[in-house]
Order: C-alpha cells, then sequence, then structure tokens
C-alpha cells in the first residue's frame, strides 16, 4: 500500500502526490473522477485522455484515402476556397 499527503489550496485544489502519479500512471490531460462512497471514503480513478491517433477509422467515409500528401493539399485548397468566399 502506498500512502502520501497533499494539502488543499485555497482555490479548492489538490496536486497528487508524485508517487502516486506514477502508480496509477497519471498524466496531464487525463480526468480525475472522485467517488464518495456511503461509509465516507473517497475513491479516486484516473480515466486515461485519448489519442486522436486511436479514433483513426472510427468514423465510415465513402472516399477513399489516397496519401497523406493528397490529403493536406485538399484541406488547404478547401481552407483557402472557404477564406475567398468569405471576403467577397
Amino acid at each position: 500500500m502506498i500512502q502520501a499527503t497533499s494539502k488543499i489550496t485555497g482555490r479548492g485544489q489538490v496536486q497528487l502526490p508524485a508517487e502516486i502519479r506514477k502508480v496509477i500512471g497519471g498524466e496531464i490531460g487525463d480526468t480525475v473522477l472522485f467517488t464518495m462512497q456511503d461509509d465516507g471514503k473517497v475513491v479516486i480513478e484516473v480515466i486515461k485522455k485519448r489519442k486522436l491517433s486511436e479514433f483513426g477509422g472510427s468514423l465510415k467515409s465513402s472516399v477513399a484515402f489516397t496519401d497523406l500528401e493528397h490529403e493536406a493539399n485538399s484541406t488547404k485548397e478547401i481552407w483557402v476556397n472557404k477564406r475567398v468566399k468569405g471576403t467577397q
């Protein structure tokens, strides 16, 4: 069992001690869920952030992916066309 202490700041914030953060794998951007149990104990769980790359292929598209350079150029072209239309 690992125990560590931390103080509540004037803004009601608590910093997770480094040794606890390492064990639970907490990183910047993760969400921390606090659950108050009926016996008064508080359970803390880390909900890991998901990387954008994890979502690749999750949406269906009727347009086939060609290559990254083509996609980047197409995106730039769409963006430029929207900007030009907005200035006219």
